[in-house]
């Protein structure tokens, strides 16, 4: 008896290791992703759908999220970009802003509702999503109606407890705010929930300023740095 315990025990253990290894994003399989290849090939180097799915026109982007239980653990991100069916650009990152303890890690799903750590001075989020057009509408007409900056940037980091958004979303928000500071600050605010962040250079060639567009661009490759 205790012989077929310790055997189901080991296969017990084989079978997590395989669980957590599989779950993880080599570096071979970031190599093996070059441009032009098809959302057929990339799906066979990854082995599996991608966890969400984007597309706008002839544009699509595929995200891939793993969990690592290694001393290194977080949430390990890869953002690859299709145009015309063909990959166009890629974007890997670790993002530790997305905590999670070892009793509840799992691939999220577009329809999960999870709990995870918002970016830091956040308060915990629950169900991240991208508002919808409606949504977003509504939301637009009072940011656009309110007159204060400081009620404006209050309101936007209210919706950011709730929700993701677009690099058009950050667009249309950040040309309701008239002082150039205030702009930017929301944009480094903006920029840990942009779902789309190959086209965040849309939001920051708002300002006028090189000054100012390379303080953002700054804080961006310091975010990347620091989520690696």
């Amino acid at each position: 008896m205790k012989k077929i315990h310790a055997v189901l025990f080991l296969s017990l253990i084989l079978l997590c290791s395989a669980c957590f290894t599989s779950s993880n994003m080599s570096g071979k399989m970031l190599m093996s992703i070059q441009q032009g290849m098809t959302p057929l090939e990339v799906r066979n180097v990854f082995g599996s759908e991608p966890d969400f799915r984007r597309f706008d026109g002839n544009s699509e982007e595929w995200e891939y999220r793993r969990y690592s239980t290694s001393a290194n653990a977080g949430w390990s991100i890869v953002l690859i970009q299709f145009t015309d069916g063909r990959v166009s650009g890629m974007d890997s990152f670790k993002d530790r802003s997305m905590e999670m303890n070892a009793a509840t890690v799992v691939t999220p799903s577009p329809t999960a509702v999870t709990t995870v750590g918002a970016f830091p001075n956040r308060y915990p989020v629950e169900e991240i999503r991208v508002m919808s057009d409606s949504e977003f509408e509504k939301f637009h007409d009072k940011l656009k109606f309110t007159i204060m900056g400081d009620e404006q940037k209050k309101m936007i980091e209210r919706m950011l407890q709730k929700h993701d958004v677009t690099s058009a979303q950050c667009v249309e928000m950040v040309k309701e705010i008239s002082y150039t500071p205030d702009q930017v600050e929301m944009m480094k605010k903006m920029y840990p929930y942009v779902r789309d962040r190959q086209n965040f250079n849309k939001v920051i060639n708002i300002l006028f300023s090189d000054t100012y567009k390379d303080e953002v661009r700054k804080f961006i490759k310091e975010y990347h740095q620091n989520n690696k």
